[in-house]
């Protein structure tokens, strides 16, 4: 798996006095017509109990330069709160929002599938803010940007 590029992103939810995050690389489009996605979250992580009680979340995906806010959001370091990290926001719903992402998505959850050591949720987009931001990526176990040239290619 190492040799995949993924998206990197924040995954938040809050329910009563409790928000959590999670850097989360595991995000599949589902559906354009009504837009759904999925997303993997291990089961040690408390954040899927969250997720289950407010039956919502939100995605924030990290831009170039955001390396630190996935460090603290994938628990390397200690951060007592690590939404003090970059400037968050909140949805509607109450779901945290990082301001600067290259895209952010504000979800209700539909539907959820153990599936051994993780959960996958479904969620279907309720809300949606974007930046022309780079999108930082994770490769071989380390971070990079698509280039520039390769990210505004038109011929596919």
């Amino acid at each position: 798996m190492a040799s995949l590029a993924f998206s990197l992103s924040i995954v938040a939810t809050r329910h009563g006095d409790e928000q959590l995050g999670r850097t989360v690389t595991s995000f599949m489009p589902l559906s354009a017509d009504p837009p759904h996605f999925m997303i993997s979250i291990d089961v040690r992580s408390r954040i899927i109990d969250l997720i289950g009680a407010s039956k919502r979340f939100s995605v924030s995906f990290l831009s170039a330069g955001q390396e630190s806010i996935a460090d603290a959001f994938a628990a390397k370091g200690n951060h007592d709160n690590r939404f003090a990290i970059d400037h968050w926001d909140v949805w509607p719903s109450s779901n945290p929002r990082l301001v600067n992402s290259s895209i952010a998505f504000d979800c209700e959850l539909v539907g959820s599938i153990d599936v051994g050591d993780h959960m996958l949720f479904v969620g279907a987009i309720v809300e949606t803010t974007s930046a022309p931001d780079l999108p930082l990526l994770w490769l071989q176990r380390d971070y990079c940007l698509p280039s520039p040239q390769t990210a505004n290619n038109d011929q596919g």
